[in-house]
């Protein structure tokens, strides 16, 4: 009882404690720079990122961001699969294809914003860039998943299960775990790409216009805290990603065991 109660607590503290440390480091090495300018201090950063989230403009600057991440991703996975079942059932689209999406994966983020910036406005470009990453890795992924797929097993279900119940109790299950892994990671750069067109785009209201802003007036301490805020947002959606995936996950598995 003692083991499990001290196990619980060092689980419960572990996360914090690595937190500290690292701040600890920043903290040290702050003092080392002696320098705001260079490398402000974790309190300053802190406070101020507290000064700027009791802001009304930094929320509208938020949800702006996360509106154009949401239209980006979703429109990079729909692609994605897309594309994928595609080319994982025809031969000679697998063949005419695969070269653009390396290519696609090849081609650094600055390249398709310089590109777009040119035939698209502002506001577009950063969901245009995230849809651009987003897709390649969910088709790959995707495309994986359909190839590596167990032919008799969907033969023989497809002789006792309507083609929904297939794909629902068969298939998804075989997919899921790797599409998970994928769409988290695909979640991550899509943030990169939104908030590195969003700082050469400089549409109205964005985090990366308000970094940019922060570049040009020397405010070291609110690009840090901007950065931090990226930090928490992106991870607080790859996280629920996971627990809605895995929820879903679980849906499927309770489903076909019933």
């Amino acid at each position: 009882m003692k083991t499990s109660t001290i196990g619980r607590i060092k689980k419960i503290l572990k996360i914090p404690l690595i937190i500290l440390f690292y701040l600890g480091v920043w903290q040290l090495l702050s003092i080392i720079v002696d320098s705001s300018l260079l490398l402000p201090s974790p309190v300053n950063t802190l406070q101020r990122l507290f000064e700027l989230i009791q802001k009304s403009e930094t929320w509208k600057d938020i949800g702006n961001t996360f509106l154009r991440l949401l239209l980006g991703y979703g429109a990079g996975a729909f692609i994605g699969i897309v594309l994928a079942v595609i080319t994982a059932n025809c031969h000679f689209l697998y063949e005419l294809l695969s070269p653009l999406r390396l290519l696609i994966q090849s081609t650094p983020v600055l390249s398709f914003v310089l590109r777009l910036l040119v035939s698209m406005v502002s506001n577009m470009v950063p969901v245009a860039v995230a849809a651009i990453m987003v897709a390649p890795m969910l088709w790959a992924t995707t495309e994986q998943c359909i190839i590596s797929l167990d032919p008799k097993l969907s033969e023989m279900s497809a002789v006792y299960l309507t083609p929904w119940k297939t794909l629902r109790y068969v298939i998804l299950p075989q997919m899921i775990p790797q599409i998970i892994v994928s769409s988290v990671t695909a979640l991550g750069f899509a943030w990169k790409s939104v908030i590195t067109a969003e700082v050469l785009a400089l549409p109205r209201f964005a985090i990366g216009n308000r970094m940019h802003l922060s570049k040009i007036y020397l405010e070291t301490t609110d690009m840090f805290a901007w950065t931090i805020l990226i930090i928490i947002l992106s991870l607080s959606m790859e996280i629920g990603l996971k627990k809605l995936v895995q929820k879903r996950k679980g849906g499927l598995t309770d489903d076909s065991n019933s």
